[in-house]
């Protein structure tokens, strides 16, 4: 066996080196800092306080945070990985200090939604520079008639707190939740607790960038969240000089009511939604436009059921008689676009309602037909579904669920660092490896009709559902063979040909009982020998009819029902669509925003940084018993710029790092920079 030297050598531990984890968030304070955006959070990131540490130390603090990934709290943080190092990370942003998990505590109790809310906006895209992502044609989709949109998806969370149990006695203080601020009880779905907020993000969905966020206490604030978040699609669409008439909002079904529909319309912003009205499923005229449409087979990734879709036309929707806006107001009736969808499934339906055999599903769409034909704007809605992988992205990568903060504003102003770092993280990634600017090749669009899809269909669900109240075994008894399908709601022969019902008659036969008619189309027999006891005629076309006696009360229900639906014409509450479809393909972005993140990670592979901090010795102070103007001694409030001055590094102070890393990571801290400032000095 080979024997081969092990040499150990043993040194001191280097108290310059920052420790691995930080090494990312020690590396984009010296970025932020070089690039001047330090100074840009100063100015927007705002707390109202006194005195302590500003809204820009718990930025800069929080971002370290969440850059060195979900495995520890705050205060494990500070103990384990900033507090040795605390001196020497504040000052890569020009700092003095890093503040301490309850300094983070009491600053992050004073922030106020209105300050915060006013400046969130520049802050995550603004500051990131995720702008040049968003304004690359690669983060677009593209529409019937080759036009560029852009895509939003909101989808608001809810986080649940549980409550401990908190012990009662009269030798113990009065007690008090921390929690009480933090949200308010609120149906959570599956996720239990006793109190809640909801986080309400908005995701470009081509990118991955996140344009808005904020949070409210228990279910929300309803329409005024979503006013709030649509705002910030019209402001970024204005950033990005895009027309909002090709800005596109994907919103959960909980947004498929008319308040929704109204906030969307005001400020002009296309969206799409589930919408809910359940009494369309059992409409005349709507079951009468599911017959006549041509359905169309929706492109998918065939992981999931194969639907098709058709355009009903458009609908005027007619708000709830107690729905009023959030001022008192009224709303007016609004006209939107209906698509349905469809596809066979047996048993209940996770969404819409199942209709003779398929499941069928209504959606409110504010978009043209000719740029969105129905198929698209079926899988446009459904491709929603990748912003749950985003969520758990999150998850994994920032942990937003996590609790920062008792007091809610607090909390969201954590809410939006971890936006932040997510959209810096997408923006230096995309810096790395910039796609080609040229616009995607636009095929041919190629519509593929659903074969699938039954003649006749869907039968009346409201007949079903009364022809389904009858005792059938008990009205076939003399008549062996003879069967009712309770499926087809038809009646079967002996011969298995089926007979529908086509009367009701319009009197009683005896008191209480009433007879109605089923019968085979006409010709419907003619292959059929007569037999003794059913069809005894042998005249050409002859049908067999049956005549059965049900309850009055059921025989007016569906004499009521069967009025409606030959009721010709019919009253049109409908209006079809008669745009014809661009000539291309929609075409879905091809960008990989996570990978634009991974990309960026890979910077700081194998790199280690080492600081040195040199602050020279401070003046004499001045007597502690004499304040240093009339302003000091009468405590006046100080200016927004004052508060940030006050924890600013000495402008004396020399800072020295040392980095070991690739060729990225040494261009990104300016290395480049640099090299070219000494040749020109020398020079």
């Amino acid at each position: 066996m080979a024997h081969g030297s092990l040499e150990v050598t043993y040194t001191s531990t280097d108290p310059d080196r920052i420790p691995d984890s930080l090494t990312e968030g020690s590396a984009l304070l010296m970025d932020l800092q070089q690039r001047g955006i330090v100074e840009r959070l100063g100015k927007l990131v705002r707390i109202r306080r006194q005195g302590g540490y500003c809204g820009l130390d718990v930025w800069l603090f929080l971002l370290l945070f969440f850059s060195t990934g979900i495995g520890r709290g705050v205060k494990t943080f500070w103990e384990k990985l900033a507090r040795p190092c605390a001196g020497r990370l504040a000052s890569l942003a020009g700092r003095r200090h890093l503040l301490s998990p309850s300094s983070l505590t009491r600053a992050l109790g004073a922030v106020e939604p209105a300050l915060l809310r006013e400046s969130s906006s520049e802050l995550l895209l603004g500051v990131t520079q995720v702008d040049d992502v968003l304004r690359h044609p690669a983060v677009q989709t593209y529409d019937a008639k080759g036009q560029g949109w852009h895509a939003y998806d909101l989808d608001p969370t809810v986080e649940a707190l549980r409550h401990r149990a908190l012990p009662v006695d009269d030798d113990l203080p009065e007690p008090r939740r921390r929690a009480a601020d933090t949200g308010a009880p609120g149906h959570s779905g599956r996720k239990r607790g006793d109190l809640q907020f909801r986080r309400v993000t908005v995701q470009h969905s081509g990118s991955s960038a996140w344009v808005h966020g904020h949070l409210s206490p228990g279910n929300g604030a309803g329409v005024i969240d979503l006013e709030l978040a649509l705002e910030s699609v019209v402001e970024t669409s204005k950033r990005l000089g895009h027309p909002l008439a090709r800005t596109l909002t994907r919103m959960d079904g909980e947004y498929g009511h008319v308040p929704f529909f109204t906030a969307c319309r005001e400020r002009r912003l296309p969206f799409i939604t589930r919408l809910n009205r359940p009494k369309l499923y059992e409409d005349v005229e709507v079951l009468a436009r599911l017959r006549a449409a041509t359905w169309y087979q929706v492109p998918d990734s065939r992981s999931g059921p194969r639907r098709a879709a058709a355009d009903l036309g458009i609908l005027t929707v007619h708000p709830g008689k107690q729905t009023r806006r959030p001022g008192g107001g009224t709303y007016d009736p609004i006209d939107v676009r209906v698509v349905a969808s469809i596809f066979p499934r047996t048993g209940k339906a996770n969404h819409g309602r199942i209709v003779d055999g398929w499941q069928v599903e209504f959606f409110a769409v504010d978009v043209a037909a000719d740029a969105w034909p129905a198929p698209e704007v079926i899988r446009a809605y459904f491709g929603r579904n990748a912003e749950e992988n985003r969520f758990a992205q999150e998850d994994h990568e920032l942990g937003l669920g996590r609790i920062i903060s008792y007091h809610l504003p607090g909390q969201e102003l954590a809410t939006l660092v971890g936006l932040f770092l997510w959209n810096l993280r997408l923006a230096r990634g995309f810096a790395l490896e910039l796609p080609p600017v040229a616009c995607p090749v636009l095929p041919q669009r190629q519509p593929q009709v659903d074969e699938r899809v039954p003649q006749h269909w869907p039968r009346d669900p409201v007949l079903h559902r009364i022809l389904d109240e009858l005792d059938w075994t008990a009205m076939l008894a003399q008549r062996p063979g003879w069967q009712w399908d309770a499926i087809r709601d038809e009646l079967l022969c002996e011969d298995g040909r089926p007979l529908a019902l086509t009367t009701v008659r319009p009197k009683e036969h005896a008191p209480g009982r009433t007879n109605i008619i089923l019968r085979r189309p006409l010709g419907g027999c003619e292959d059929c020998p007569p037999r003794p006891r059913c069809l005894r005629s042998e005249r050409p076309q002859t049908c067999k009819h049956v005549e059965r006696s049900i309850p009055t009360e059921i025989a007016e229900r569906l004499r009521h029902r069967l009025s409606l639906i030959r009721e010709l014409p019919l009253p049109r509450t409908i209006e079809p669509i008669r745009d014809r479809p661009g000539p291309r393909a929609v075409v879905d972005t091809l960008f990989l925003p996570a990978e634009a993140r991974h990309v960026f990670a890979e910077v700081f592979l194998g790199a280690t940084l080492r600081v040195h901090v040199d602050v020279p010795p401070q003046n004499k102070q001045r007597p502690r018993l004499l304040a240093i103007d009339v302003a000091d001694r009468q405590r006046r409030r100080k200016t927004w710029h004052q508060n940030v001055e006050r924890n600013e590094l000495p402008h004396d102070a020399k800072v020295h790092v040392e980095v070991a890393g690739a060729l990225p990571l040494r261009t990104m801290l300016g290395e480049r920079r640099r090299e070219a400032r000494e040749a020109a000095c020398a020079s």
